[in-house]
């Protein structure tokens, strides 16, 4: 049966039915899933329902606020502080709090404004307008105990305060530095980063410490707890640095660059028998507690006109450690070196003699001595070739070593090596190989050029020399202690290798205390102190730039020596665009330098020294009275020619 569009209403009657008959299965499923569900979730809550509990409720806790861990202080040797933090805070407020009631919004913008001058209401409500939600915004740094003293008298006295709210102070350090200039390029300085430059950087690990946190957090029973996890503070470095010291020569770098500014100076005060650096000073100075002030080394028309990387420039400049930073031509100072290496190889002796014409022709150049305008020194000794640096006996010796021999004895000094000492940025100089370098090569270095070092490299290197032969690793940290002041970890001197022996240490101690007493350095001499020393004087490359590091290396007592002293002047204020240079200022220096550190290393003086000194040095002079009338007659032909293609400057 049909209707009058032809359709069969039985059929639809039974799709309609089929589709009723899927809806309520369906349905039915769904119960019994939920069904199935309810109960599963039954079963969860009976019988691990408590653990589920405290996971969810763990997830509800937040941290209030970060304990920030103190940074470990830097000490001197004798436990004075050289830098510490300092407890400061943050002022902090919280938005949703304050904006939570219209009542709390005008008193704390109230509060605030007067015990905080700094602050205008203005600017509060623009936070409090920008961040409605926040819990969190910090609005001033670095405030005193003093400066938060009145609110948190206002914040404790909730009774006449009732709706002062939203405020709360976050504790941080600051980094203090108490003398400011003193060892600055050593010490270093850190900010909110971590340490920066210096020791600071270098033991930036074990000065920061570990943060720690305090949890608020809803228990299961919807109550509010709080756990702490407390901060531990950073280790204090105790240095091998003394600040006597220290400032003793700090303070007279200052003095001599006021009369007589450097381009740069560095002074390093070492103990020859440990490796120890008692002092290290850079020239120009500069504030560990403004670091990026360069008002210390420029004037302020000079620094308005630089530009950005200008700046940047000069600030780098400033911050550079010229006594593990720098390379340089060492120039006589190396001498001692070329010498110590030859008496190690059984070369040399005390009994060897050379004679020196002025200048000697290696290859093709004509290599002159200092002595080149007077004919030459004539006939030496090994210990008056060393002191009156004789280019030519220096170039003899050097020539008899040989390229393999001179590198092997560079190597074992530490040159073209790092120190290792607990610096950042520190160079490994410049040093040929023994099969890339020529006569000439080996002509220049035993006097000390077409080599370059670093301060910290000689001085490392002379100590081994001076103290018996043994090497040091330089090092400027020999303990660590707690925030209780117990010590947790020593640091031992590392003796690295043996440079020569014994013998040859006592003979180089000899040479080089008659080099001051007798010799080319007596400019250096205090009378009455058994010093030993040697200076140097090395041309810049480019050479045609006239331009000079002069140097002067020294130690105290000669015979026995405990304290190691170490002053290099680049670009000597006068020197610039002169032909010659020579190193009488570095030893102005270092007399200077005897004369006020001598008492406090406790060396006193002594009449039968002086005594014996002046004696010393009149015989020299009465034998080089005798040696001159003899040289007159019998002194024999230079065997070097003016005719060369190159000539080489030395000093």
């Amino acid at each position: 049966m049909t209707d009058i569009r032809g359709r069969n209403p039985n059929k639809k009657k039974a799709v309609r039915r089929r589709t009723y008959e899927k809806s309520a299965a369906a349905f039915f499923l769904t119960v019994a899933l939920l069904f199935t569900l309810v109960v599963r979730i039954g079963c969860i809550n009976v019988t691990k329902g408590s653990a589920y509990s405290k996971i969810v409720l763990n997830h509800q806790a937040y941290t209030s606020e970060t304990l920030t861990a103190k940074r470990g202080e830097i000490v001197d040797r004798n436990g004075t502080i050289l830098a510490y933090s300092e407890k400061v805070y943050n002022l902090i407020i919280d938005p949703a709090a304050i904006l939570s009631d219209a009542a709390y919004v005008e008193p704390t913008i109230k509060a605030l404004t007067e015990q905080f001058p700094q602050l205008s209401a203005s600017d509060i409500r623009q936070v409090l307008a920008d961040y409605p939600d926040s819990k969190y915004r910090k609005i001033l740094t670095k405030l005193t105990e003093s400066e938060i003293a009145g609110m948190n008298a206002i914040l404790a006295d909730t009774a006449d305060n009732p709706n002062v709210t939203g405020i709360y102070f976050e504790t941080t350090y600051q980094r203090e530095y108490p003398f400011d200039t003193l060892a600055c390029d050593t010490i270093g300085y850190a900010d909110s980063g971590g340490g920066e430059l210096g020791l600071e950087r270098w033991y930036d690990s074990e000065l920061t410490g570990t943060s720690g946190q305090t949890y608020n957090y809803v228990n299961e029973d919807l109550d509010s707890e709080e756990a702490t996890q407390p901060a531990r503070d950073g280790l204090t470095v105790v240095t091998t640095i003394d600040y006597q010291i220290q400032s003793i020569i700090d303070n007279y770098l200052v003095e001599y660059n006021n009369n007589s500014p450097a381009k740069g100076m560095a002074v390093i005060a070492m103990n020859p028998n440990n490796g120890e650096i008692l002092a290290m000073s850079n020239w120009p100075f500069f504030n560990l507690n403004s670091p990026r002030d360069l008002s210390g080394a420029y004037t302020q028309e000079e620094i308005d006109a630089m530009s950005e990387d200008e700046t940047l420039t000069a600030l780098n400049e400033l911050w550079n450690n010229y006594a593990v930073s720098q390379i340089y031509e060492p120039g006589s100072t190396f001498k001692s070196i070329t010498v110590a290496s030859a008496l190690e190889e059984n070369l040399v002796s005390e009994s060897s003699h050379y004679y020196c014409s002025g200048a000697k022709q290696v290859e093709d150049y004509f290599i002159k001595c200092v002595a080149y305008s007077e004919g030459g020194h004539g006939s030496l000794t090994l210990e008056e070739g060393l002191g009156y640096s004789c280019n030519v006996e220096l170039m003899d010796i050097g020539e008899s070593l040989g390229a393999e021999k001179m590198r092997k004895h560079q190597d074992d000094f530490g040159f073209g090596s790092k120190t290792g000492i607990d610096l950042p940025s520190e160079e490994r100089g410049l040093v040929k190989d023994a099969d890339t370098m020529d006569a000439v090569d080996v002509a220049t270095n035993s006097f000390g050029q077409n080599i370059s070092v670093t301060m910290v490299q000689m001085a490392s290197a002379y100590a081994s020399m001076i103290n018996g032969g043994s090497y040091y690793k330089p090092h400027l940290v020999k303990a660590f202690e707690n925030s209780s002041g117990d010590t947790v970890q020593t640091v031992a001197p590392t003796l690295v290798r043996r440079t020569v022996t014994e013998e040859t240490s006592e003979t180089m101690r000899k040479f080089l205390e008659d080099a001051v007493t007798v010799y080319g350095v007596q400019e250096m001499k205090v009378p009455g102190y058994r010093i030993g020393g040697k200076t140097g004087t090395a041309q810049k490359i480019p050479r045609t730039d006239l331009k000079w590091v002069t140097s002067a290396i020294s130690f105290v007592p000669a015979d026995n020596p405990s304290f190691l002293l170490y002053v290099v002047i680049d670009e000597e204020n006068g020197t610039s665009g002169t032909t010659e240079a020579n190193s009488n200022e570095a030893q102005h220096i270092t007399r200077t330098l005897y004369q006020r550190l001598l008492p406090y290393l406790g060396i006193e003086y002594s009449a039968e020294v002086e005594a014996q000194q002046t004696a010393a040095l009149e015989q020299v002079n009465q034998s080089k009275v005798s040696i001159s009338s003899e040289s007159a007659i019998d002194s024999p032909q230079s065997s070097t020619a003016d005719t060369t293609n190159a000539e080489y400057e030395a000093g």
